[in-house]
């Protein structure tokens, strides 16, 4: 006969197993969010490429932004230069207005450690999106700052952060990012009106762009803007009542540009490989239920 003494010592043993697991697990992939750069974001079969790209990295530079200005006439800087299979992703910041994050994928042979600075390619839409969610955010700048203001004001008010910009720059950005939201365009009336008019010339006044959307009804199903926070202690679960404040904020804000927005709030980690941090523990209004704003 199996004494219930005993199996809830077994129970123990095996929840005290769980918990050494996952605190290793935590250990090796997860760090504090304010603590975290970007520098060991990774790819996978990269490590050579890494390598290799660093050793030259004058002459990807180079190549990248010459891609760049060649093919969406718009300067870039250079910040994470990351390893991957057949060659590296290179993470720019565009200079100036319209502001995004984005990259380049440089090829490069391992065996004869050649880089092939003529064949530098993107994901097909991947820079184009962020130049169309650049000048969105641009065009609505205003509208933005007061979407800047009040997470600020939360973020003196709670313990809770965003990201480093650093982690940004080094390959979690991508789109029009800031440490605390990113915005994304899907499509519709915003890339029909802009996206065409970039490429024919970029080099025109916010006040030329706004006038573009003008008149028109921007479908908030086309935009994405999603915050994301993180609580500032470490060992600390999401807060409930920070999240639920937040999203009523959020709902009740008038004047925000149109879009559906989400939030996230997580615990102090993030993924430091990954540049994300997908815990069961986050609290989310997301899809299918984001705020819509008109």
């Amino acid at each position: 006969m199996t004494n219930s003494n005993d199996e809830t010592g077994k129970e123990k043993e095996q929840k005290a197993d769980k918990k050494t697991e996952e605190e290793m697990i935590e250990d090796k992939y997860f760090v504090s969010v304010q603590d975290y750069t970007g520098e060991e974001y990774t790819l996978d079969n990269g490590d050579e490429t890494d390598k290799i790209a660093e050793e030259n990295r004058d002459e990807v530079e180079k190549a990248i932004k010459k891609y760049f200005k060649d093919e969406y006439k718009t300067e870039v800087k250079v910040h994470n230069i990351t390893g991957a299979a057949g060659g590296a992703s290179v993470s720019v910041e565009s200079i100036g207005q319209p502001h995004f994050y984005s990259y380049a994928i440089i090829p490069i042979d391992k065996k004869t450690r050649e880089i092939d600075t003529s064949g530098v390619w993107s994901q097909e839409g991947q820079v184009e999106t962020a130049i169309i969610s650049g000048l969105y955010a641009w065009i609505n700048e205003d509208k933005f700052n007061k979407l800047d203001q009040y997470i600020e004001e939360k973020v003196k008010e709670y313990p809770i952060v965003g990201i480093n910009e650093e982690a940004n720059q080094n390959g979690v950005g991508n789109y029009h990012t800031t440490p605390y939201y990113k915005v994304v365009i899907y499509g519709g009336v915003v890339e029909e009106k802009l996206l065409q008019a970039y490429m024919d010339n970029p080099d025109r006044s916010k006040e030329e762009w706004a006038n573009m959307l003008e008149g028109e009804k921007v479908d908030p199903s086309m935009v994405a803007v999603l915050t994301q926070l993180y609580m500032e202690d470490p060992n600390v679960e999401p807060s409930k009542e920070i999240f639920d404040e937040i999203v009523n904020d959020l709902s009740e804000m008038e004047e925000l540009a149109a879009g559906q927005y989400g939030f996230i709030l997580h615990d102090n980690t993030i993924d430091k490989y990954s540049g994300q941090n997908v815990k069961d523990n986050s609290l989310e209004q997301t899809y299918p239920d984001e705020i819509i704003k008109e």
